[in-house]
């Protein structure tokens, strides 16, 4: 697992170059900023506890930094978070040393405690962007989803010295187009001007009303991008 985990970070070390030298090539004036999307993902959705537990059900999370310089997204970041242990309880803590158990290794798989807040992205994005500034690599844009505290841990990164690079937070599209999607399904006044007989029809003909308002959302967004040459300010 050692090895297979360092030659991940080569490789990733690796991809981080390749960026820096593809910005030269480019002409960029500062080919060490760069433009990344992070968001992190779980092995049970946050919300699935809502309401039923005051813990939240996920015990691990994989947090990515991809880079949106070529089209290959490359990850060139990544943070994992587990509190669970083969080995021990994940509630044990040992007081003295600080560690998740007295009698594990640093092999241990756990390493977070189990009252550790799993959906913390501004720490785990943190980590990955002081990890990106260790090969010279600073954040220009991020993309992040509309409730992601991401870019707040990059601006404070620039506001407390660490990074010379002030970054601007770009919303992600496809959060977008499920917010919109959900809004319109949940609309009362829309189920109501649906014609059809039933509650039940009137509904199903919502559903497939908000996955085309959603479609036609993201086409007009493709054409707009293309008519005006990928100028997000106009877009505005």
């Amino acid at each position: 697992m050692k090895q297979i985990e360092q030659i991940n970070k080569q490789d990733m070390k690796r991809r981080r170059n390749d960026i820096i030298e593809i910005n030269k090539l480019r002409g960029k004036e500062n080919p060490h900023a760069i433009s990344v999307q992070m968001d992190g993902m779980y092995n049970n959705p946050l919300y699935s506890g809502v309401g039923r537990t005051p813990f939240q059900p996920a015990t691990q999370t994989v947090y990515t930094a991809a880079e949106n310089e070529t089209s290959k997204h490359n990850i060139l970041a990544l943070n994992i978070k587990n509190k669970l242990c083969s080995k021990h309880s994940s509630l044990d803590v040992d007081n003295d040393s600080g560690r998740l158990h007295e009698d594990c290794t640093d092999e241990c798989s756990a390493n977070i405690p189990m009252v550790k807040s799993i959906g913390d992205e501004y720490t785990w994005a943190r980590e990955c962007l002081l990890d990106l500034k260790e090969d010279a690599i600073e954040i220009e844009h991020l993309v992040t989803d509309a409730d992601s505290s991401a870019y707040k841990a990059a601006l404070d990164l620039h506001n407390e010295g660490i990074n010379n690079v002030e970054p601007e937070n770009f919303l992600d599209t496809r959060h977008l187009s499920d917010h919109v999607r959900k809004g319109a399904k949940s609309d009362k006044t829309l189920l109501k001007v649906m014609p059809a007989t039933t509650k039940l029809k009137r509904q199903k003909l919502l559903n497939n009303f908000s996955v085309d308002l959603t479609e036609r959302c993201n086409k007009e967004l493709a054409l707009a991008y293309k008519f005006y040459a990928g100028d997000f300010l106009k877009l505005k």
